[in-house]
């Protein structure tokens, strides 16, 4: 089991290896893992995704659930729609207002997990993990949901564009 930690901008990748450094695991910045063609060893249970351009591997790359962060605090999460798309188990926390509709079909559909806390993120990691079956039932349900609303700016610009040929 590995954490992967994709901080949103690259302002904070060195704070975040100094968190991750203070918290007191090993942990290796994926630049270094990337650019130096590295295996990672079991002793190495954190990987810092400190590239741009690279989320969607990250994405790919996980066999477990994904949490979208920055969604505990009140500054607004990251897109869940992408991780959900791929057919991930996404967890999300309550602020996640700049992604609301996503949040809103994927909530309605079954595809996603939203909690309340820290506590509660723990608890429900826990159970994806021990519990596979459960956490595939809501990736397969969150990647259906993405899928039924695929070509929704095609349906938009076809709506605008029939109002204005009615003027």
């Amino acid at each position: 089991l590995r954490l992967m930690i994709i901080p949103r901008k690259p302002e904070r990748f060195d704070e975040v290896a100094e968190q991750i450094r203070n918290s007191g695991l090993a942990f290796e910045r994926y630049s270094r893992i990337k650019s130096q063609n590295l295996e990672l060893t079991e002793k190495c249970p954190v990987i810092l995704g400190d590239t741009m351009g690279d989320l969607r591997k990250f994405y790919c790359l996980a066999s477990g659930p994904v949490f979208v962060g920055r969604t505990l605090a009140p500054m607004g999460g990251s897109d869940m729609m992408e991780p959900a798309a791929l057919g991930k188990c996404v967890i999300f926390g309550p602020h996640s207002f700049n992604f609301r509709q996503t949040v809103e079909a994927l909530l309605e559909g079954g595809g996603a997990l939203e909690v309340k806390d820290e506590r509660q993120l723990f608890d429900t990691i826990r159970r994806c993990l021990n519990e596979p079956d459960y956490a595939r039932r809501i990736a397969d349900k969150g990647r259906e949901v993405i899928r039924r609303n695929q070509g929704a700016t095609v349906r938009t610009v076809e709506a605008i564009e029939a109002l204005l040929t009615k003027r």
